[in-house]
């Protein structure tokens, strides 16, 4: 929020005197209802001689009963020419929710992880082999950059953690069966990038003696991926040109969760990798799927507009094998969008019309 608000101050030159912000997480106590906060909210305005448009940003807004009501009446009145912004708890709200909230339009935005790019800006590093490697096996969240020990930097993300899961979502969804919840959770990200039927997910977990079934996976999957902690990613068949809905990958949406809560020897670059390009993929507006052609498979196929990108994510071109696996797919492919393979090699082999490059240079592209 504050962020945006710079930005209107600074680029679009919006007097600050028409920029009103309330953290309710702290400031709740002024307010007892949504009719201190309107007249809070108003007293402003009404101090204020100009007769420019308001810009109200309201932090953690279900702090406040009926904030809705409050919200809908501002946007419904012709001569309260304001833009609101707000942010919630997943606890209480979730994206998908306010649609039964709101009554008017509205646009919801993600706000992710830091991406390769703001980590760069963040230390002030320049963009090299080994300081991707060091965003990678590291973490995206920015909170994590101001502890300095590992221990520290583990307790904080156990903590946000059994936040999402324990507040966020037993909370929000009445869950019974938590340790199969966070057991569920810990399978899928030690296993990013592998593709899954709900199915296999079941005989999985029943092999390690929990006993489930496929409905209630199927709940707690879109529970985690509700609360932004997990996404997962359909597999598209273009030969028949339908998406198979049954078979997934997931991905996390910061991969501290693999990497401080994954044995030290399930290192799996691979796997990490093609998770970093998916959530660049996604930063980036992206609508994403994993294709299947005649049973040989694309990592990625990125669509944006009238732009499609086909990409397959690699640890090293070191051998034939692996050659005719990344390039030989994409060659199948006979039309005259733009084709790459990503991997970590210091020496590049572009083939044909295919274009080999390193993963941090297209991730700072």
């Amino acid at each position: 929020m504050k962020q945006i608000i710079y930005f209107l101050e600074n680029t679009k030159k919006i007097k600050s005197s028409n920029i009103i912000y309330i953290n309710l997480e702290i400031d709740f106590l002024k307010f007892n209802n949504i009719l201190e906060l309107d007249n809070y909210i108003k007293n402003i305005i009404r101090k204020v001689k100009n007769k420019n448009r308001f810009y109200i940003f309201l932090d953690e807004i279900q702090e406040i009963s009926w904030w809705e009501k409050l919200i809908n009446s501002y946007r419904a009145d012709d001569n309260f020419d304001v833009d609101i912004f707000i942010t919630w708890s997943n606890a209480n709200l979730l994206s998908s929710d306010l649609s039964t909230y709101l009554t008017w339009r509205y646009i919801d935005f993600e706000i992710m992880p830091f991406s390769y790019l703001e980590y760069l800006w963040y230390f002030n590093l320049e963009n090299t082999k080994q300081n991707f490697l060091n965003y990678t096996n590291f973490s995206w969240i920015s909170e994590l950059y101001k502890l300095s020990d590992n221990d520290s930097k583990l307790n904080f993300l156990k903590s946000i953690k059994d936040s999402i899961i324990l507040k966020d979502i037993v909370k929000k969804f009445n869950i019974k069966d938590i340790d199969l919840l966070e057991k569920l959770f810990f399978y899928l990200a030690s296993n990013i990038w592998n593709l899954f039927s709900l199915n296999s997910i079941v005989k999985k977990l029943r092999w390690i003696e929990i006993k489930t079934n496929t409905t209630t996976i199927w709940n707690y999957i879109n529970f985690l991926e509700k609360t932004y902690i997990l996404h997962w990613v359909s597999r598209y068949d273009l030969k028949w040109k339908k998406i198979l809905e049954w078979e997934k990958k997931y991905y996390l949406n910061d991969l501290a969760f693999n990497n401080f809560f994954s044995s030290t020897y399930d290192i799996w670059w691979w796997k990490k990798l093609e998770n970093i390009v998916y959530n660049y993929l996604r930063q980036n507006w992206y609508t994403i799927y994993i294709w299947n052609i005649w049973d040989l498979e694309v990592d990625f196929v990125a669509e944006k507009w009238k732009e499609i990108l086909y990409i397959q994510v690699a640890y090293i071109i070191n051998n034939e094998d692996v050659f005719r696996r990344e390039f030989w797919n994409l060659e199948q492919i006979k039309d005259n969008y733009t084709k790459i393979v990503l991997s970590l090699d210091d020496v590049l082999t572009p083939y044909k019309w295919i274009i080999h490059k390193n993963i941090w240079d297209f991730l700072a592209s």
